[in-house]
């Protein structure tokens, strides 16, 4: 609800989005570029056209929640799969990165481009510098669909399985460091970036639906709704887990080693978040319900891959307890910074935590841009709601439940 002069912490929250959201152009270009090493590839006297080499996003930029560099001068950071429709007997793991790579190093040269691509130990990396720093990790991939589906089934995840738009998408990649790395092996690594990214979607479908038809309404740029590109629109969960990644990135700074992972921040996220249509709800409802979504497996905690539940996002976290402590940290942190502005402060006092992890220069110039609507008196989003039980502070609010629904959280201290 608005106060006298119109101004809500849901505008504030929309506008500090806008400030770290990869603008749209960015993503225009991402799309060109990758689009442009897809053709090269594909190219009639390409060495590997013949195995149809598809280029797509992954990662952040696919999941729609890549933000801007927190300094101007730092590079934008863009995951690739290429995909070649061949089989384990066509190359080894090594066969195949030198092969893509023969080719990543041509375009490189045909295009110009200053820094010889860096061959790391998964993955390809393209230095892009121009106006905007790009860098670009290119994953050699082939199909790996039949594979994935039996060890599913044969874990006990016959669902997943059989979900057709995560399994077919499910690849095996490229590993220097693997036993089999340069034999012809059944026995490769595995993924599926893309099934993650479908997962995701689904999580936020009906918010994405509505903002395509909000976006076609006020448009009319597209002869149908389902001719708008999904990163046209952003969703709340989308919006809010940039803000929470843009906190995360802030507290640890200068401890990059220990940030918690970008998969585990948008994991939790997703599992909590229950199609609230607002930033605020979203916010403060993901959370209150962050931490619901770990599991305990013979005494470890786990964050579990989605769309390959053998698989534990936080593997790490058992072997460096520090890793564990840092998330431990920041969630601690989020809650406090996040539910201290949005359940006891009015719209335009920002607090001073909350304008450091945001960035003090964004936060001041969306007041600034906001300050002639600045109210003389506001309450705090959720008093001025009809769920006015949710006024208290989110910290108070989550140690009052205690663990008895979720004794493994201990492992963690979660809840001091």
């Amino acid at each position: 609800m608005p106060n006298e002069n119109g101004l809500t912490h849901e505008e504030v929250l929309q506008q500090l989005h806008a400030g770290i959201d990869m603008p749209l152009e960015i993503y225009e270009e991402i799309i060109e570029k990758y689009e442009s090493i897809s053709n090269w590839l594909d190219r009639p006297d390409s060495s590997i056209s013949q195995f149809d080499p598809m280029v797509a996003p992954q990662g952040s930029v696919r999941l729609g929640t890549a933000n801007r560099p927190i300094a101007e001068n730092d590079e934008y950071d863009v995951d690739l799969i290429c995909r070649l429709n061949a089989s384990k007997y066509d190359f080894t793991q090594k066969s195949l990165k030198e092969a893509v790579g023969r080719e990543i190093i041509a375009y490189a040269s045909r295009n110009g481009m200053k820094k010889q691509p860096e061959n790391k130990r998964r993955c390809w990396t393209l230095e892009y510098t121009n106006a905007r720093n790009f860098h670009v990790d290119v994953l050699p991939c082939i199909p790996d669909v039949e594979s994935y589906r039996a060890r599913l089934k044969e874990a006990g995840h016959a669902q997943i399985a059989d979900n057709a738009r995560v399994a077919q998408q499910a690849v095996a990649i490229t590993d220097d460091t693997h036993e089999r790395y340069a034999v012809i092996s059944d026995d490769w690594p595995s993924s599926n970036p893309l099934g993650y990214a479908e997962w995701f979607k689904e999580q936020m479908a009906e918010c994405v639906a509505a903002e395509k038809r909000a976006l076609f309404e006020a448009t009319r740029l597209y002869d149908h709704v389902e001719d708008i590109p999904d990163y046209k629109v952003k969703t709340t969960l989308q919006k809010a887990v940039q803000l929470l990644k843009r906190h995360r990135d802030s507290v640890f700074g200068d401890d990059p080693e220990h940030k918690p992972i970008s998969i585990i921040v948008t994991t939790l996220a997703a599992r909590a978040y229950n199609n609230e249509t607002t930033l605020v709800e979203a916010i403060s409802n993901i959370l209150e319900r962050f931490d619901e979504a770990l599991e305990e497996i013979n005494g470890v905690v786990w964050v579990v891959n989605p769309v390959n539940p053998e698989e534990n996002f936080a593997d790490k976290w058992e072997e460096i307890p520090e890793k564990a402590a840092a998330f431990r940290k920041w969630l601690k942190a989020a809650r406090h910074d996040f539910g201290r502005y949005l359940n006891m402060l009015p719209p335009h006092e920002v607090p001073e935590s909350l304008r450091a992890r945001l960035g003090t220069t964004l936060v001041e110039k969306v007041m600034d841009s906001l300050r002639d609507r600045a109210p003389k008196v506001a309450a705090p989003a959720f008093i001025t709601s009809q769920n006015t039980e949710r006024a208290q502070v989110m910290v108070e609010r989550v140690r009052e439940r205690g663990t008895g629904s979720a004794p493994w959280l201990n492992l963690l201290n979660l809840r001091e």
